[in-house]
């Protein structure tokens, strides 16, 4: 038996080398015999110990130079450049200690077809290691360091980063020419069948991208576009309309109390004793800045223009929504929620500026100046809520028609209790916000008194003076005559830009969860019944983010000044506003959190549709270059030329 069975193996090995010898020996696998494993494993010593050498010379530099970075805080470029050299040795390491296989072979079998492909591992692996190193060394050694000159480090780094680049493109070619016959690339050797079965796959590969796109980002189509008409002509009833109307009509008596407020502001004011101030002015020390970098106007004088244009345009705007309440229809809820969004989001974005000029203000000014502006500026935020809520309410109502549900008792009752407690946290938020900014005004106005700074002003400098001549040399000047007075601007303090950025940050926090009590208050009086879980959702989550910016700003910024009038009273209403602000923020997100749910399934719906896509443009172009590979394979076809004999004519 055991010299049958070493007959039948020899004959099974001579058959494998004599179809070796005879076929393609480029694509034949070699399967070394186990006998040889013996002696293999004697030569695999050396690149284990080589690698673990690697490894631990890689590990080393990179924890020494990890140590330094955390230990001084000074992060240049031959720190960076170490750092980088242990990543580079211990990559290796890995590579020469795990010995990955230089040839890989993959076997894909599709629609009862295989397909099999080698790939170069071990090339591809030192190839990718040199390339994010070398990419990474030129990145660092060229954003870090002094911007005026290069150390020597940076350019050590720099030329290293680039030679590394340059090795590894020549040894990625040079590995290609080696393994080229080993790679199953036989497309260079396709006929113009093979090409067409190809461009075949090809289309149906596209068909079936289109159709997973169609699938995951599903659009409208022609036939449902039909209907359109019709439906933006049903018929709306609206929820609490004399709500709605009530909050037009208290936005138009804002616009109009704003308008008349600065109106008389400007009248009023004066830079000089023989002058009033024009658009573009303010009397001197009005403000603590001139100038702040806001979204909506750069000067602080041009708030004048734009609430004397914007608050006319916005009454007109406010009886355009009243005419569309009439005979309410689909189409005339969105154009109302259009219109009221476009002012609300001006609004806000205004807000953000009004809240710094108040908080700026100053206190050469009369008491009349003083009201006048604060009647100009305090009703922007309410009109900002107040047209979000219109919006938020026509665009809701919009999408779902009226149904007549019964009610119960109890559902009344809560009902009745939330509209009350809305209203109770309208006026709450709005006495907050107002005394929230008249305490931090009082408080800035503490540290300062003067817009500009007169301390390099000549009659402002003292005896002993620094000036530097022609080519920048400093020199000292010292005079010994009786000192003489300085005029009161001398005295002036200037605010610090570092207490101005904790005040204003806390009070746009401030602002933001002032706006979102009020947004949540009147959206909740305007809906009424048609309010479900779903909608409570962005307010909520408006509400607990504004929360939770105020907590943060108020115990990384203004905790550490002292409150100079009505402290108490400021601490006691922020505190009850800021937790109510986080705790009903916190229930309406939880109860309306399918909302966030389904708003992530969308975008990462249409993350997937954007890389399908892709794919999709991929493909038709390695279509279009099979196509053109088709036509140039084309060969013409033979004519077949019947030769007629010669007929002779007589």
């Amino acid at each position: 038996m055991s010299e049958g069975a070493s007959d039948n193996s020899e004959d099974i090995m001579g058959v494998v080398v004599g179809d070796r010898s005879e076929g393609d020996k480029d694509d034949a696998i070699l399967i070394p015999d186990q006998e040889v494993d013996l002696e293999n494993m004697k030569g695999k010593k050396f690149p284990v110990f080589y690698g673990s050498c690697l490894m631990i010379i890689g590990a080393i530099l990179f924890s020494i130079t990890s140590f330094f970075f955390l230990v001084s805080g000074y992060i240049g470029a031959c720190p960076v450049l170490w750092n980088i050299i242990g990543i580079f040795v211990f990559s290796h390491g890995l590579i020469v200690y795990f010995q990955p296989p230089k040839i890989y072979s993959l076997e894909v079998v599709t629609n009862g077809k295989q397909f099999i492909s080698t790939l170069p591992i071990r090339h591809i692996l030192v190839c990718m290691t040199n390339t994010i190193c070398g990419i990474t060394g030129i990145i660092t050694m060229c954003t870090i360091g002094p911007y005026y000159f290069w150390p020597a480090g940076n350019i050590i780094g720099l030329v290293l980063s680039i030679l590394l680049l340059l090795v590894t493109c020549n040894f990625a070619l040079a590995s290609y020419s080696k393994t080229s016959k080993t790679i199953n690339s036989h497309i260079l050797n396709y006929s113009g069948t093979n090409i067409k079965e190809n461009a075949a796959k090809t289309r149906e590969l596209i068909s079936k991208q289109v159709e997973i796109f169609s699938n995951l980002l599903p659009l409208p189509s022609v036939q449902s576009l039909n209907n359109l008409d019709k439906v933006l002509k049903q018929p709306r009833l609206l929820t609490n309309k004399p709500v709605l109307v009530m909050s037009i009509l208290l936005a138009m008596v804002a616009c109009i109390a704003m308008f008349s407020a600065q109106l008389w502001d400007i009248a009023i004011s004066e830079c000089d004793e023989e002058r009033t101030c024009t658009f573009n002015q303010d009397p001197e020390d009005t403000f603590a800045r001139t100038r702040l970098h806001g979204i909506v106007g750069y000067r602080v004088s041009d708030r004048k223009i734009i609430i004397l244009v914007s608050t006319p345009i916005a009454f007109l705007l406010c009886t355009t929504l009243l005419l569309l309440m009439r005979g309410t229809t689909v189409l005339r809820m969105i154009l109302s929620g259009l219109i009221s969004l476009g002012m609300g989001v001006f609004f806000f974005l205004y807000s953000l500026n009004t809240v710094q000029y108040i908080i700026l203000l100053g206190t050469k000014l009369s008491n009349l100046s003083f009201i006048l502006k604060l009647v100009s500026m305090m009703p922007i935020p309410l009109l900002a809520a107040l047209f979000v809520a219109l919006a938020y309410s026509n665009i809701i109502q919009s999408m779902e028609e009226k149904k007549d549900d019964k009610s119960s008792k109890v559902k009344i009752g809560l009902l009745s209790i939330s509209i009350i407690l809305s209203i109770v946290y309208f006026f709450l938020s709005l006495a907050s916000m107002t005394t929230s900014n008249l305490v931090i005004m009082s408080t800035v106005q503490g540290h300062w008194n003067t817009t500009k700074e007169h301390t390099w002003d000549d009659e402002c400098r003292d005896n002993n003076q620094v000036h530097y001549d022609d080519y920048g040399y400093r020199y000292d000047t010292t005079t010994t005559s009786a000192p003489e007075s300085k005029p009161d601007k001398c005295y002036g303090k200037a605010l610090d830009w570092l207490v101005q950025d904790n005040f204003t940050f806390f009070s746009i926090c401030q602002l933001m969860m002032t706006e979102s009590f009020l947004l949540l208050s009147a959206f909740v009086c305007m809906n009424g019944r048609s309010i479900t879980k779903k909608t409570l959702f962005l307010p909520g989550l408006l509400l607990f983010a504004a929360a939770i910016s105020s907590i943060i700003s108020f115990f990384s910024g203004i905790v550490q000044y002292d409150l100079q009038t009505n402290g108490f009273s400021f601490f006691i209403m922020n505190s009850i506003n800021t937790l109510s602000a986080l705790v009903i923020g916190f229930i309406f997100v939880i109860t309306g959190g399918s909302v966030f749910i389904s708003f992530i399934i969308i975008v990462f719906r249409i993350i997937l549709s954007i890389l399908v896509f892709s794919l999709i443009l991929i493909t038709t172009t390695f279509a279009a270059l099979l196509k053109l590979a088709t036509l140039t394979c084309k060969t013409p076809k033979p004519c077949n030329v019947v030769e007629q004999p010669d007929v002779a004519t007589a």
